[in-house]
């Protein structure tokens, strides 16, 4: 493969490839045997069709632009890591050549983290003030209520608050002891409360002062993944379809999608203003955190086998990177506070 680099505006940058035929020739190879793997015939089993006959039954312009999509994702990865890019979102690839006997030509765009310029982040973590976190007795009545009520009678009445009741809901000795737990657990809840909004104000503090020009693509791809994910918890949490409950707001999807541009916008400047500090202060999760976060998540399946068909390991080792990234940050800008 030959490259050439071109930056672009909009915080875009291109890379002419260039693939010899000789060399393409394997890409097609690469696209048969996988195209090959999930193809079927009658008399044959699955995987185990000649090739001759899947390469003759899919086609020469599919076999080309399976070729192609494995040419582009394996370019993609050695321009990265040669010229050293910081890569938002999936790349763009487009052949521009292509004549028998000569190389084939295409382009591949990405979008890169866009400049950002620091405000005196560490001045404005300063100056969030952290609330204590109280619990009050009418807080402990109130969740001790609520504790009753889960405990209704059949008859519709709601047990006493005694030694008795309190013995019921678990390790307790007495009253005494089931108010000390929902007295502590209160506390905990709203230390964590408190904490996440201690981290919001920073973080948006920050953002105020931050100055990036966000790429549109990225802006977009926002939109989507928010989309996405009220669609998602319309139809889990609402239990109705996604058009009913556009009716509800009476809008279209597409005066819905729009009106997610500045949520989307406040999110991916927060992302990428977190992403600039750590750069910044040289934070990064060692490889052996990363192992032991990803270790847990794989517990979750049976085996290793079954992880492997569920999840690509490499993308839950990166997301779990930035996870632990993100969560040192957090804390270095929370050490900050008074």
């Amino acid at each position: 493969m030959k490259f050439s680099h071109k930056k672009l505006p909009a915080a875009k940058h291109e890379t002419t490839v260039e693939v010899e035929p000789q060399e393409f020739e394997q890409y097609i190879e690469k696209a048969l045997s996988l195209l090959r793997k999930d193809f079927s015939v009658e008399g044959f089993r699955q995987g185990k069709v000649p090739k001759e006959m899947v390469q003759e039954k899919i086609g020469k312009e599919t076999l080309f632009a399976k070729a192609v999509e494995l040419a582009a994702k394996e370019a993609f990865q050695k321009i990265v890591e040669q010229q050293r890019l910081e890569v938002l979102g999936q790349p763009q690839a487009r052949v521009t050549s292509m004549a028998e006997g000569k190389p084939l030509v295409f382009l591949v765009e990405v979008t890169l983290l866009p400049d950002v310029t620091l405000p005196d982040y560490k001045n404005i973590a300063q100056q969030v003030q952290q609330k204590p976190a109280a619990v009050g007795e009418k807080d402990i009545q109130a969740a001790l209520q609520r504790l009753k009520e889960s405990k209704k009678k059949e008859d519709g009445t709601v047990p006493e608050l005694n030694d008795e009741f309190a013995k019921t809901l678990g390790n307790f000795e007495n009253v005494e002891a089931l108010q000390a737990s929902v007295a502590e657990g209160l506390k905990k809840e709203k230390e964590l409360q408190e904490k996440n909004r201690v981290r919001q104000e920073i973080m948006e503090n920050i953002a105020k002062e931050t100055t990036i020009e966000l790429p549109q693509l990225l802006v977009q791809q926002e939109k989507q993944a928010l989309l996405e994910n009220t669609k998602k918890g319309v139809r889990e949490t609402l239990k109705m379809e996604f058009k009913d409950y556009l009716g509800k707001l009476k809008k279209t999807e597409e005066q819905f999608i729009e009106s997610l541009t500045p949520q989307a916008e406040k999110r991916l400047k927060q992302f990428l203003v977190l992403h600039a500090i750590a750069k910044k202060e040289g934070i990064a999760p060692g490889i052996q955190e990363i192992e032991e976060e990803t270790n847990k998540f794989l517990k979750h399946f049976p085996d290793i086998e079954t992880a492997k068909k569920q999840v690509d390991l490499r993308e839950l080792k990166h997301y779990t990177e930035g996870v632990l990234k993100n969560e040192k940050t957090l804390q270095l800008l929370e050490s900050f506070v008074k």
